[in-house]
Order: C-alpha cells, then structure tokens, then sequence
C-alpha cells in the first residue's frame, strides 16, 4: 500500500468508507468486522464515516469494531457534522456552534477516540459559512478534540466557498472515470493549500457487469440508490463497458487506478461489503493504468460530454 500526506499524518492512498450498506443494521456484524480487518491486513489506514450514516449506525458500528477487533493504533479516523438523523430517520441540518460541538463530542464517545484526525461539515449551505461555523471548529481544534477540519461537498459553489474562506485543511469531493472535470478541482484546492480527500472512487461502479447483475437484498438496494442518486452516470455507464474486457483486472480495479493516477490529493475512499472486494482494490496501489485504457477512458468521457 502506498501512502501520501494528509496535514501531518501519512494515510493509506486507499481509504474505507464505513458507511452505506456496511452500516445498515441488517448487514451481519461479523461480515462487517471482516471487511474492515481485511482493509487493514492491506494497509489500509484511513477510515471514513459520519454522524447520520446508515441511520447513524455506521458510526456506532465502526467503534465497537475499532474498540474490540483492532490492536492497531496508528490509524486516521474522519467524521462529520451538520446532518442529523430525526424522528423516523429523516435526516435534518444543523451547523449551530452548540450542534458542532454536540455532534463531535458524540462522535468521539461512539468511536472511542479522543480525536478525529479530520472533522468535516457535511454538506453544508452558504449561509453556514459563518462566525459561529468557524468558532466551533476552531474551539475544537484548540482543544485537541480534531486535528483537521474540512467540508464534504459536491457542490462547485460550496466548493469555491470553501476554498476562498481559508478557514478549512482539507476538501473532501468526488472524483472518478465520470467525473474528469474534477482533476481541475483537485489542483486548485492543492494550490491554495488544502489536502484533499475523494469520495466516489469507483463512481458506485456502474460500469461493471457484476454490479448490474441483481442477486438479492444487498444488490438491489444499491440498483435503487443508483437509480435514485446517480440517474445521470447510470445512464453513461455503457460507454464504459470495455473495462471490464482486460485480463488480470476487474472493471473495478481499473476505475480506481485511474483515480489513483492523480498524485494531487490524499486518500481515495472506497465502499465495501466483501473482504474479497477490499482485497482486490488494495492491490491497485502501485499498479499504473495500461496506456490502452487511459486512452479508452479519455474517449468514452469526451463521449459522455458529447450526449
């Protein structure tokens, strides 16, 4: 596995999202506990989530596994503020000082950590980026509860915002084989002196024919949050097609070396419900893109823009 810089820390290229599916109750413990172990066994060092993941689940999960299945203390461990899950699992926003500060102290007690290695707003709305915003952030990094803070957004405003306050250490977007125009991002975010973290990897691996196939429960709830979510790139996903034609890789494997090509941000994080899936990815790390296929990508972009 290789590693690059995220502030201070040296994090795994490759990172696990714990959140979605994973995090759903439902999902057996054991299977859970497996994935995140395999991740680990690879290198993995960096772990995501959030406060409403899976219902506020995922984060609950991820501690009682970081608490009784990992001797490992040399790992990075992310979390957001500002969603909030109601009554009947609706979720709600909320970016009050007293809110942030509630939502961390709550994160840190499901964890099981005295620190986040990086707290992010997520999803924030203009109207967030205020004084009381960046006090609660600040009054937390003061007192040692977060290292870094940052913002998980999609949004290009919300994006530019976040690069113009200077008050954040790390941007947290989506990049992947549909989503190219966010290479721009990516260096611009750098040069102005964040790290940058990337959702999305495998831009829910659309592409692939194992993903299309629909086998039970699992598979078609993620078919129906595509479908819900990401219509745009469901519908692009042919153009696709040919990766998963290459031997000695998965379709995949490929989307993520692509990604991974980029050496401008920090961690690339991806979501797993199989140790077998987990194991693959991390072998990607160090692997370049064939020639062939990076001219392929290319083209079925500039084929997507075109429709």
């Amino acid at each position: 596995m290789k590693y690059r810089n995220l502030g201070p820390f040296s994090v795994s290229e490759l990172g696990l999202g714990c959140a979605s599916y994973w995090g759903k109750k439902h999902f057996s413990e054991q299977q859970a506990i497996r994935v995140v172990s395999a991740a680990i066994d690879q290198g993995v060092n960096y772990f995501d989530t959030g406060a409403s993941y899976s219902g506020g689940h995922a984060e609950q999960r991820l501690g009682r596994i970081l608490k009784h299945h990992v001797t490992d203390s040399e790992l990075f461990i992310s979390s957001k503020v500002g969603t909030e899950v109601g009554h009947f699992g609706r979720l709600y926003k909320n970016f009050s000082y007293q809110g942030i500060l509630s939502s961390c102290e709550r994160s840190l007690r499901r964890l099981g950590v005295n620190q986040l290695s990086v707290l992010f707003l997520h999803g924030p709305n203009p109207e967030d980026f205020n004084d009381h915003t960046y006090q609660a952030l600040s009054d937390l990094k003061q007192s040692g509860k977060v290292a870094l803070v940052g913002v998980n957004t999609f949004n290009p405003h919300i994006i530019k915002l976040t690069q113009q306050s200077q008050r954040f250490d790390v941007l947290m977007t989506d990049f992947n084989v549909f989503k190219p125009q966010q290479i721009e991002t990516i260096n611009q975010t750098r040069q102005m002196g964040m790290d940058v973290v990337i959702a999305g990897a495998l831009g829910g691996a659309l592409y692939s024919r194992q993903w299309r196939r629909i086998s039970g429960v699992k598979s078609l709830w993620y078919w129906l949050r595509a479908y819900k979510n990401n219509r745009k790139q469901l519908q692009a996903a042919h153009y696709f097609d040919f990766l998963n034609k290459y031997p000695n890789w998965h379709a995949t494997q490929l989307a993520l070396a692509y990604v991974l090509n980029d050496p401008h941000f920090s961690s690339a994080l991806v979501g797993s419900t199989s140790e077998h899936h987990i194991q693959q990815l991390a072998d990607v790390s160090g692997r370049m893109v064939p020639n062939e296929v990076m001219i392929k990508i290319k083209q079925a972009q500039q084929q997507v823009n075109c429709t």
